[in-house]
């Protein structure tokens, strides 16, 4: 069967190109079918991570890399307010660009140059039935619940859409993500607990801080220099030590009733770290969607820097 003629016009096209221009567009090709090909593998891989971790409980999770279910909420204190647009939320990420035009050749050009962005490193808290853990969000890959695009007339927006317009003018265009408070809130990451119970060694205390006292010769006299001669005998040695000793088991006793604090953050190593709105199973569903995109995506630039090389009779 005879190929189409546009396909033998364009192979034509190939024949006769300049090798330069031929290898240049045919050496990228073959770059980003790889760059693709690998791509999608890790893409798919991070969806089997995801529906192959088990989800644990925040009071029995154990030590190390967990998945985690529960509800994003705010740590005591003050709130988190997003710069953008003010909003109380537990983590934003903005950025702020501004229409430029320029004129080069007679030809018009218009690019969009970011003025301002940020995104935030604040903590917060995942809850679940269980309990409560400190969540770290730098270095997370975060699936938000609010992404909304829109433009006005000055740096700052004179008004906050509740999602993105349709019809959007301006020389400058905003951009907000928002991870809310009570948002329900799908973790995978590395759990660690700081235990506030601890190896307490009493004697090694009231000896570390008998040292620190005696340091501040001066501080030392004034509390246990009871008869003013401008030093410390045995007797007053002795009230020193036992001063020392009640202030350590005190101190003892305030740590063993704190509760345990437990902290989300980034693995050390190349596993991945994500905060997402989404559930288990539309986040997996995403991922492979993407994985199976990519890897189409790279077959396809594959055929065509295969059909190119051929064109050339190098294949």
């Amino acid at each position: 069967m005879n190929d189409p003629v546009w396909l033998q016009q364009l192979a034509a096209d190939i024949a006769g190109a300049d090798a330069t221009e031929f290898w240049a567009w045919t050496g990228a090709a073959i770059v980003a079918a790889i760059g693709c090909f690998a791509f999608a593998f890790l893409v798919l891989h991070r969806a089997r991570l995801i529906e192959n971790t088990p989800t644990s409980r925040i009071r029995s999770a154990a030590q190390g890399y967990v998945e985690l279910r529960g509800f994003a909420r705010l740590l005591p204190g003050p709130p988190i307010l997003s710069p953008l647009s003010g909003a109380r939320c537990c983590w934003w990420k903005y950025s702020v660009q501004k229409q430029e035009t320029q004129w080069r050749n007679g030809r018009r050009t218009t690019r969009w140059r970011t003025v301002a962005s940020g995104t935030s490193d604040e903590l917060f808290m995942l809850a679940d039935e269980t309990g409560d853990c400190v969540v770290d969000p730098e270095g997370a890959d975060i699936h938000p619940s609010l992404k909304r695009q829109w433009r006005g007339t000055s740096p700052r927006p004179g008004f906050i859409p509740d999602k993105t317009p349709w019809l959007q003018l301006g020389d400058y265009r905003y951009s907000e993500q928002l991870l809310g408070i009570g948002d329900p809130l799908y973790a995978i990451g590395w759990f660690r607990t700081q235990a506030a119970q601890r190896d307490l060694n009493v004697s090694a205390d009231v000896t570390a801080l008998l040292r620190e006292w005696k340091a501040d010769r001066t501080s030392l006299l004034a509390r246990f220099d009871a008869d003013g001669d401008g030093h410390i005998d045995l007797q007053e040695w002795e009230t020193a030590r036992r001063a020392a000793l009640e202030q350590v088991q005190k101190e003892h006793l305030e740590h063993a009733l704190s509760p345990d604090i437990h902290v989300l953050c980034r693995p050390g190593d190349r596993r991945p770290y994500i905060l997402s709105t989404l559930s288990q199973e539309q986040l997996a569903r995403r991922y492979r969607i993407s994985g199976g995109s990519l890897l189409l995506l790279s077959i396809a630039i594959g055929v065509a820097a295969v059909f190119s090389l051929t064109a050339r009779g190098m294949l």
